[in-house]
């Protein structure tokens, strides 16, 4: 039977995530999209004004959701217009990129500009793809990399080259394989383009520097322990989550020793949520610097002829014998040709199924947006699952609270409103009950708990304003949409009545949005007089309050969850060996990253950075296994 568990959760963690849709604006309780790395070679940086030759040259780079073209006219040896031509990005989305970065490179005659925030990826798109457009004016420009052909064999291939792939095919070609990497994209990284840098662990050197204790037991009685607190005990897969509190350590130590960037290097306790028994979370500066530093060593491999890269190929099958082996995938080159590789062992690093609006309807939600990556389609899964693999934690998903539905973008979330100490909006359900403190504790340790859709009904929720309120934040320079500073955005939103209903009294605003008016009239009134009073009897809210208007105009927002990475995944073992229904490895299938599943390691619980961290956990732990299956049979 399907249960809806719907719990809002800041996921500075993407594992890919790979989970990645179109640019998602960054606020404390989403985490900002960091630069995408790129398989072409680009120039990087471009010639003074002056070196260039005159005329219209193109260019062209991958953002979220593919190809992003440009054009840039040079005259007089200066840049005089550049012009995105063409894109497949996120309307309302990528938006601020577009319209910006032109201008910005004109006025800098460079493209050594800032990106656009909250829209990095489709920003580093326009910036490549000027670089390459000014490699041609200064006669600099190389060409473009011929396709890769797709071999026929290899030691170990990996499906998917997020930050897990690139973690296990690192791994499996230290150990001596092999490998071949198929990524269905154009560009390496997955949803970590999209992630913050958080990462955690224990006994790092770090926490050494700053005089923290800690240990991987105590780590994992964490795990033990919260999971007791919700009932839990058979979510997380013990002996997955002891293998990550006894290695997560080391891969945090791992990427510092890379010289990745890891910001003023403390140790604390998440921005939101319930803190730890002991800090071990690493707010640190870019996961960009993870993609730099990781796809270095990666490019040796790829140099001394290790490791074969083949970007915009599908895989679409698994190739499974009598015996229950995978021996090999079936796929579709870059060239829309099939092909069949023969391999030892197959690692799938697929990200997750949070751009696939049928799984997340059929495991979680009944209404949901979106902001995952375009190629996270759970392909992973349902060939996992094809295989004889046994699916778990389907029923939970990680989500943000406050999507609003548009016409223009559907399923893909491309407005929304920050929902984190808002002030004075009150939720409801369609009742017009209200059913939380909106705002939960100022530290924001019970972020869960006032973002979580209840487990019943089709997970929406209400957000009322009136009139008066509305007011109050324009004067106060606050804008209700996310990114909305000068309220046009609102503005045409009241005019679709699509997610966003406004009425001249409270009854007609509940009438077009769906909300009982006499439920919601009586919620007013209870909630003015402890407004009055001071004191919220119902849910114990003490701050950011506001009477409402009864006789004024209101405004309520409709609102659902959106997804950026997925929870559950294949069960596997710790050697991220997938598992079949009585509990025994598939021989020769290995998984990594979102497609094994943040509830794993953690259960239906929050635990800042595991994401980012597992993907090198288990990224390493699975191409190691899986070399050494493949050598052995």
């Amino acid at each position: 039977m399907k249960k809806n568990r719907l719990l809002c959760l800041v996921l500075a963690v993407m594992m890919v995530l790979s989970l990645a849709a179109g640019c998602a604006p960054a606020s404390e309780a989403e985490p900002e999209e960091t630069p995408a790395a790129t398989p072409e070679a680009t120039p990087e940086a471009a010639a003074p004004a002056g070196a260039w030759a005159d005329g219209t040259y193109d260019g062209a780079a991958n953002g979220m959701n593919g190809e992003v073209a440009v054009s840039v006219t040079i005259e007089g040896g200066a840049i005089t217009a550049v012009e995105v031509t063409s894109h497949n990005e996120t309307a309302g989305i990528s938006d601020p990129a577009i319209e910006d970065l032109p201008d910005a490179i004109v006025e800098a005659q460079s493209a050594d500009v800032d990106t656009v925030a909250g829209c990095t990826m489709t920003s580093n798109a326009i910036i490549e793809g000027v670089k390459i457009a000014l490699s041609k004016a200064d006669g600099s420009y190389e060409g473009e990399e011929e396709a890769v052909a797709v071999p026929e064999s290899a030691d170990v291939v990996v499906v998917g080259l997020g930050f897990a792939g690139m973690n296990a095919a690192l791994e499996a070609a230290n150990n001596g394989a092999d490998v071949l990497v198929l990524e269905k994209t154009g560009s390496r990284g997955g949803s970590l383009r999209l992630a913050g840098g958080t990462l955690s662990g224990a006994c790092t050197k770090m926490q050494e520097e700053a005089g923290i204790v800690d240990s991987p037991e105590l780590f994992y009685e964490e795990i033990v322990s919260r999971n007791a607190d919700i009932g839990g005990e058979d979510n997380y897969l013990p002996d997955v989550a002891m293998y990550y509190c006894q290695h997560s350590g080391e891969a945090v130590d791992w990427l510092d020793s890379l010289g990745c960037d890891m910001g003023d290097r403390s140790v604390g306790q998440p921005t939101l949520y319930q803190p730890m028994q002991v800090a071990r979370v690493y707010s640190t500066g870019s996961s960009a610097s993870y993609l730099e530093k990781v796809g270095e060593l990666l490019d040796a491999q790829v140099e001394n002829g290790s490791v074969t890269i083949c970007y915009n190929t599908k895989v679409d099958s698994l190739i499974q014998q009598a015996d229950g082996s995978i021996t090999g995938v079936n796929a579709t080159d870059s060239e829309g040709n099939a092909v069949t590789v023969e391999a030892g062992a197959v690692i799938l690093c697929t990200g997750g199924y949070g751009h696939s609006e049928e799984l997340l309807k059929e495991y979680n939600f009944t209404n949901v947006l979106t902001t995952a990556p375009e190629a996270n389609t759970g392909d992973g899964h349902i060939m996992a699952r094809d295989a004889g693999a046994v699916l778990k934690n389907m029923d939970y998903c990680s989500t943000y609270a406050g999507g609003l539905y548009t016409s223009e973008t559907g399923f893909v979330r491309s407005q929304y409103i920050r929902i984190k100490d808002f002030p004075y909006m009150i939720f409801v359900n369609a009742e017009g009950n209200r059913f939380t403190d909106e705002l939960g504790n100022a530290d924001g340790s019970d972020y869960d708990a006032i973002v979580s859709w209840w487990k019943e009904g089709d997970n929406t929720v209400w957000i009322v304003f009136d009139q008066n309120m509305v007011d109050t934040l324009k004067e106060e320079g606050k804008s209700i949409i996310q990114g909305d500073t000068d309220w046009t955005k609102f503005d045409a939103a009241v005019e679709a009545e699509e997610s966003v209903f406004y009425g001249a009294t409270l009854a007609e605003a509940a009438e077009k949005a769906g909300v009982d008016a006499e439920g919601l009239a009586a919620t007013i009134e209870r909630y003015n007089g402890f407004v009055a009073d001071g004191v919220d009897a119902d849910f114990g809210r003490d701050r950011l309050m506001m009477e409402f208007d009864p006789d004024g105009a209101y405004y309520i927002l409709k609102t659902i969850p959106y997804v950026m990475i997925t929870s559950g995944g294949p069960i596997m073992n710790d050697r991220c060996e997938v598992l079949d229904a009585e509990g025994n490895p598939i021989p020769g299938l290995y998984q990594a990253g979102e497609i094994a599943g943040n509830a794993a390691v953690i259960g239906h619980t929050t635990l800042g950075g595991v994401s980012n961290t597992g993907c090198v956990v288990f990224g390493k732990r699975a191409g190691s296994c899986a070399a050494e299956y493949a050598a052995n049979n």
